[in-house]
């Protein structure tokens, strides 16, 4: 293996790798020796089947799968004897391939820039006093009663008004086809504009309980939801109850029926010590936040054009998830992405200057999440997501969410190590 090391500037990277033609008959032999292992030809016992007769059916699939292979490991060898570290994947351009003769491709990569944080003391970081209003207190407690009302037929009326919940049976075709995504079941719903899409609205607005009322609606070829895109779809809804909600008093008798208080006044200094606690997070992430600002302010840093282009790559996708939610079709999301790549691009190129800085701070203060603080996070947002604890748990379960996390607490313990450890110095610009 031939490696010639080009550094066309500070932080690119250029590795040029060339395998000649024993190199990759090796890979070739061992390749098919497996294969042979595995497979079963008609008139050949297992692992009999000769060379040629593999080529001929697979010569294509296994040429591929060792030219990846060759140069995965011949890259991940070249950056351990140069003791080099790319701050993301390496992009391959291959330069030359005459299999099995010759293979030259090109690694190219950014390094991280080394980062020495400087002007981080002595900043008057101290979050804002955390305060909660009686107002906040009254429609928290207004919010239970509404989530605790048990409900009640409407009397006196059969014609649906906007604003009620109604209990439903939604049926929909599509030429002569039903939708499966449309199950037919009865449920519940809020008659708004707000909580019925698709035009359901106006179909069951006016709607009499027990008689079918029908709307025909024709969607566009990008429409949000892709099992509508570019359907005329018949609707068909039968309303079997108008409801409503009986508000409970809001009493000490209110407070006992949820299970953990005595007394109205018990609930209310629990709801405003959660409120408190609430409002004191809020505090000292916009410390943290205050901290960041000025922590980049201070410290100039060019991040790598690779880590930005992949961080770009998250946020337009993101981004374009979002519209996609909001109900804009596939293509007029990705024209909207498109027309805001100048400012996502600086977003970007930010997220990866604060990434950096963070990290590098972290690194000079000795600062790291342990096992027992990861584990102390997963457990209460586990805790914290009722009904969600059993879904919640098995995400967290899985490795690479542990390691996203593990990253966001490191981001979060560096910043409020800033937060904590200023003083009555100069007091910090405001963010």
């Amino acid at each position: 293996m031939n490696i010639n090391l080009e550094s066309p500037s500070d932080l690119r990277r250029k590795l040029t790798i060339e395998l000649g033609a024993e190199e990759i008959e090796r890979e070739l032999d061992q390749a098919y020796r497996e294969l042979g292992r595995q497979v079963r030809l008609k008139g050949f016992r297992p692992g009999r089947a000769p060379r040629r007769l593999l080529e001929r059916f697979f010569g294509d699939q296994v040429r591929g799968e060792v030219m990846q292979k060759l140069i995965r490991e011949s890259t991940e060898k070249a950056l351990a004897e140069h003791a080099l570290k790319p701050a993301v994947e390496p992009e391959i351009v291959t330069e030359q391939a005459e299999f099995p003769k010759l293979l030259r491709f090109a690694a190219v990569f950014d390094l991280k820039p080394e980062i020495v944080v400087k002007d981080y003391h002595g900043w008057s970081l101290a979050p804002a006093p955390a305060e909660v209003s009686e107002e906040e207190i009254a429609q928290a407690l207004e919010r239970l009663r509404q989530g605790h009302a048990p409900l009640k037929k409407v009397s006196g009326r059969s014609r649906v008004e906007g604003g009620d919940l109604a209990l439903v049976q939604v049926t929909a075709q599509a030429g002569t086809k039903p939708l499966p995504e449309v199950d037919g079941e009865p449920q519940l719903v809020e008659v708004s504009e707000r909580a019925l899409k698709h035009g359901l609205f106006e179909l069951i607005e006016g709607a009499q309980t027990g008689e079918p009322k029908r709307l025909t609606k024709s969607y566009p070829t990008d429409y949000a939801e892709p099992h509508l895109r570019g359907q005329t779809v018949e609707w068909s809804v039968v309303v079997k109850d108008i409801l409503y909600r009986e508000l409970p008093a809001l009493d000490d008798e209110f407070a006992r029926d949820l299970g953990a208080f005595e007394t109205l006044e018990e609930l209310r200094e629990h709801t405003r010590q959660t409120f408190l606690a609430q409002a004191q997070e809020r505090a000292q992430e916009q410390a943290r936040q205050q901290a960041l600002k000025l922590l980049v302010e201070r410290n100039p840093v060019e991040p790598p054009e690779s880590m930005v282009a992949r961080e770009l790559t998250r946020l337009e996708a993101e981004t374009a998830a979002l519209l996609r939610a909001e109900g804009l079709g596939e293509e007029t999301a990705a024209e909207r992405v498109h027309s805001r790549r100048e400012e996502l691009n600086g977003w970007a190129t930010r997220r990866v200057r604060e990434r950096l800085l963070v990290e590098a701070l972290a690194a000079q203060e000795n600062i790291a999440v342990t096992d027992d603080e990861l584990a102390a996070r997963v457990a209460k947002l586990v805790s914290e997501s009722g009904r969600e604890r059993e879904r919640v748990a098995k995400f967290y379960a899985r490795e690479e969410n542990r390691l996203n996390l593990r990253a966001a607490l490191h981001r979060e313990k560096a910043l409020q190590w800033l937060v904590n450890q200023s003083n009555s110095g100069a007091p910090a610009e405001q963010a």
